[in-house]
């Protein structure tokens, strides 16, 4: 499965203000059950979240897809990744520049390009 950045965001922005824990049933418009695991899987493992995590499973199914995954809460890395790509226009700046590069960036590299723009806005570049 490719990774979807915008899934990412808004998955972040969704464990961001989660009064429990979030997994694979959690619903977000327009994505299915196996793209919300999937991305889920990966903020965990990027180190953004903390929680159970993913497990697979061995039944024949796509060996990429977790079974079911569990997240409890971001860890300092997830809360700047997202404070640095909450503000709409600060995510569709980044998504310009990005497409300028490839249109394939690391979430390192996306967090710390939403920091640029940000200091761009604000005056500190």
């Amino acid at each position: 499965m490719k990774r979807n950045d915008d899934l990412i965001r808004e998955l972040m922005l969704h464990l961001e203000n989660a009064s429990g824990y979030t997994n694979d049933s959690t619903k977000i418009e327009g994505h299915t059950r196996d793209e919300i695991a999937y991305h889920l899987a990966l903020i965990h493992k990027q180190g953004f979240a903390e929680g159970p995590g993913a497990k697979y499973s061995s039944d024949g199914s796509d060996p990429t897809i977790p079974a079911v995954v569990q997240i409890t809460r971001l860890t300092p890395a997830g809360h700047d990744f997202i404070a640095n790509l909450r503000d709409n226009a600060v995510w569709e700046q980044v998504k310009i520049r990005s497409a300028k590069a490839g249109g394939s960036l690391s979430l390192d590299i996306l967090g710390q390009l939403g920091g640029a723009v940000i200091k761009q806005l604000i005056g500190l570049s």
